[in-house]
């Protein structure tokens, strides 16, 4: 059996989707570059970034909007907004809709639009279109999210440049915050290679399309970057190179503004996705059968590095998260898979995580008394995983 080299202090290890690096201390890339969020001053920081906008803004633009805020129905959407009433900013919230949002996920994106007062523009891509892109990339990467990436970090851009938008804010740089592939003092900005690099697992829009997918080149509109010369004229700030990121605490936070949580049991953390059918369900069975692990491993990682659990208690509530069952034929039966389909998938595709799979899920686990600080909300709910088509007036 290959040896797993981990980092000395948290939970990570070198098979990490983004990339990760242990350097000869023992300590991995992601650990180190947490350690400048005590170096850096962070008052200068947001100086510089009110100063940023004020220059980009200068340049004119749209007399109703500052900014673009893309949305993924969850706690950090609330903070982006926050931080950019904070600046100021007149911002257009957008939404775009990966038909894989439940009826709390819904909830919290009504909750963020009429709590704050905002416009909000939700895409709803043709749904078989989409399904059709969502089938291929399980196909070609033992993915399913290629075709949300593609569409929640082009269509932003194509919309910014309609309205004459010049900005685009974007929370947390996970290339920077989970792995420190970056350094914050890198400030590095959302653009049409790092969406090449990291959200779409280096295969842009040619290579998806030209082999498997049974897509008609109008219908790849939504999924395609603009050209860069006209894609460049827009600005994409990841605020967490300018704030002290730290999800939990501030994701915690956002309960003040009505934020729904959820109970799963599949992380400790409340807020991450919540309302998501597929986030800790297909799409984390297909990131251990890749990478060898499941999200909440990043979580626990994290969270030893904010000093809030040990590495001792985190390896135990690792254990345990990773001994629980996953029910994912739903999924199946949304995109329109056969029973015999499904059960081929599983038997050719799903190797590590066999025992994992079941259409009976297990209690939750209670991981409160793990934690040093622990930053929980007894308003979270477990919620049924369901699949929503449209939009839901509420």
């Amino acid at each position: 059996m290959k040896e797993v080299i981990q980092c000395s202090q948290c939970l990570d290890d070198l098979n990490h989707p983004l990339g990760q690096v242990i350097d000869s201390s023992g300590l991995c890339t992601g650990c180190i570059t947490h350690k400048e969020k005590d170096l850096i001053d962070w008052g200068k920081r947001w100086s510089e970034l009110e100063k940023k906008c004020t220059e980009i803004l200068k340049k004119g633009g749209n007399d109703a909007y500052d900014c673009i805020i893309p949305l993924n129905a969850d706690a950090e959407d609330y903070y982006v907004v926050e931080l950019a009433l904070k600046l100021n900013l007149r911002p257009l919230l957008l939404y775009v809709n990966n038909y894989f949002g439940t009826d709390l996920s819904w909830k919290n994106l009504h909750t963020l639009e009429t709590h704050f007062d905002l416009d909000l523009i939700t895409f709803n891509p043709n749904i078989n279109t989409y399904k059709e892109a969502v089938r291929t990339s399980l196909r070609k990467f033992n993915s399913i999210y290629w075709p949300y990436q593609a569409i929640k970090t082009a269509y932003p851009v194509r919309l910014a440049l309609d309205m004459k938008i010049p900005l685009i804010l974007w929370g947390g740089l996970q290339a920077t915050e989970q792995v420190g592939k970056f350094s914050h003092n890198d400030e590095v900005e959302m653009s049409g290679w790092s969406r090449n690099q990291h959200d779409l697992f280096a295969t842009d829009e040619v290579d998806f399309f030209g082999t498997g997918a049974q897509i008609s080149n109008s219908e790849q509109f939504h999924y395609t970057y603009p050209d860069l010369k006209q894609a460049n004229k827009i600005k994409g700030i990841y605020l967490s190179n300018y704030v002290r990121w730290d999800p939990w605490r501030q994701n915690h936070n956002m309960l003040k503004y009505g934020f729904a949580p959820e109970k799963t049991q599949h992380t400790f953390d409340q807020y991450e996705r919540a309302g998501s059918s597929v986030f800790y369900s297909i799409h984390d069975l297909l990131r251990f059968e890749k990478h060898g692990y499941y999200k909440v491993r990043d979580q626990l990682s994290r969270e030893i590095r904010h000093g809030r659990i040990s590495k001792k208690n985190a390896e135990k509530v690792y254990v345990k998260y990773m001994n629980q069952n996953i029910n994912i034929k739903p999924f199946f039966d949304w995109i329109g898979a056969t029973d015999s389909g499904f059960k081929l998938f599983v038997k050719e595709r799903i190797k590590h995580g066999l025992c994992k799979i079941s259409q009976s899920e297990n209690f939750e686990i209670d991981m409160q008394d793990s934690f040093d600080i622990g930053l929980f909300s007894d308003e979270a709910v477990s919620i049924e995983k369901n699949f929503i088509i449209y939009y839901k007036g509420i």
